[in-house]
């Protein structure tokens, strides 16, 4: 890689060594209502979870950082690396997961591995998937649990493209008004 992720510092601060070099996803229009309605179709599944869980919350924080390590969104960087760590995973896991590092991951549990890459892969495809991503996840989960996991990565999906949209729309607003200073003095 080019670029390394962002890391986080023992006293929990986001680091950066360098600036993105792309710019990050965010909602668009030909992602927006996809991204929603994939989210939406979740909800049931998601209400469930809420009230009993079928998968661990460190494997849900694992999950949304694997999502998070794709879409780069800062804030959901800094809750989820938190929450994460909150759940038991150690601040080492959180930045193999963000570094996109799943080969130790894999050796040491290879169905939360599972879980991590397809989190990914469905994030790098944009809310679309190849089938067999979810076979591999039966390998490892139940129906109930796979579908926990779906609804996990798509609400960080559009949790995380929300936050990049922000941030950008923030980002011009900031720029142009730092240039019509410039221009008037």
């Amino acid at each position: 890689m080019a670029n390394a992720p962002p890391r986080l510092t023992e006293e929990g601060a986001i680091a950066r060594s360098k600036p993105p070099a792309k710019m990050k996803r965010t909602l668009t229009r030909g992602n927006f209502f996809r991204t929603i309605g994939n989210a939406v179709a979740s909800v049931p599944a998601l209400l469930a979870a809420l009230v009993r869980p079928k998968t661990s919350a460190a494997l849900r924080e694992k999950v949304m950082l694997g999502v998070i390590s794709v879409t780069d969104c800062g804030y959901c960087q800094w809750g989820h690396s938190h929450w994460a760590m909150a759940h038991g995973v150690p601040l080492e896991e959180v930045n193999q997961i963000l570094g996109q590092q799943t080969e130790a991951l894999q050796a040491k549990n290879p169905a939360e591995a599972a879980a991590i890459l397809f989190a990914q892969h469905y994030a790098e495809q944009l809310d679309q998937y190849d089938p067999t991503s979810l076979k591999n996840l039966r390998q490892y989960y139940s129906d109930a649990q796979v579908a926990e996991i779906l609804a996990y990565v798509r609400a960080i999906t559009l949790g995380s493209l929300t936050g990049n949209t922000v941030d950008a729309l923030l980002g011009r607003a900031v720029s142009s008004h730092q240039r019509t200073k410039k221009e008037s003095s």
